[in-house]
């Protein structure tokens, strides 16, 4: 099996098992969360963006949750998502019919040198079954985004007991796929098994959780392309 196979045997699994409805936002902790890092992401990518409207690329886009944020926030970029899951993209073509999604692999995506203002890569690297496959995806994004251009990063920083088809991508890992970039992320989110049982005590729990390094278990922030 390919390692594109094997990622979407992964995802097929999720559908099937019932997995998916841990990312369920009827969830009070989930909910939290989620709100916590769109809000974290949509103001790392309007920062990164240029005076004039810019172009901007999510790499695993999934159904163009992200595009549709940013729409609904009144960010304008011309923005284009790519995934290797077709379910997905026409989901995402119905959802966000102004922006351009595309069926593809990250690691050989059909775009030219520098076409890119900013992209976004979120809990893309850590569902990558081999660090080969980490390593060029990130080539792949070192050679689209426009020198000075920016990544914009959420990701899990430890692996998952439960689902062994994730892991964490560590700073120290972070920084040895985007050599030469300038970094700034931090740790963020509370770890999700944590945050799905505070129901009812999520507006205290969550923020005190939160203050608690240990328990952030994501990364976010952005990269800059070497100029």
């Amino acid at each position: 099996m390919s390692e594109h196979d094997e990622i979407r045997a992964t995802y097929e699994r999720y559908a099937t098992s019932g997995r998916a409805r841990l990312w369920d936002r009827s969830n009070r902790g989930y909910a939290r969360l989620s709100r916590e890092r769109d809000a974290a992401v949509l103001a790392l990518v309007r920062a990164s963006l240029p005076a004039a409207e810019g172009r901007v690329l999510d790499v695993g886009c999934g159904d163009g949750q992200l595009a549709a944020l940013a729409d609904d926030a009144g960010i304008a970029a011309d923005w284009t998502g790519i995934d290797l899951l077709a379910e997905r993209i026409e989901v995402a073509r119905s959802r966000v019919p102004g922006a351009r999604f595309v069926v593809g692999s990250a690691d050989a995506m059909p775009f030219d040198d520098r076409s890119f203002d900013v992209s976004a890569a979120l809990t893309l690297f850590s569902s990558l079954p081999s660090r080969e496959l980490e390593a060029a995806v990130a080539r792949e994004i070192g050679r689209v985004v426009k020198p000075g251009g920016w990544l914009v990063w959420y990701d899990l920083r430890y692996g998952n007991p439960t689902n062994p088809a994730v892991h964490g991508v560590s700073a120290a890992r972070l920084a040895e796929l985007f050599a030469g970039w300038a970094i700034d992320v931090r740790t963020f989110s509370v770890a999700p098994p944590l945050a799905r049982r505070l129901g009812p005590f999520t507006p205290i729990a969550y923020p005190i959780l939160q203050a608690i390094p240990p328990l952030r278990s994501h990364l976010v922030g952005r990269l800059r392309c070497p100029t």
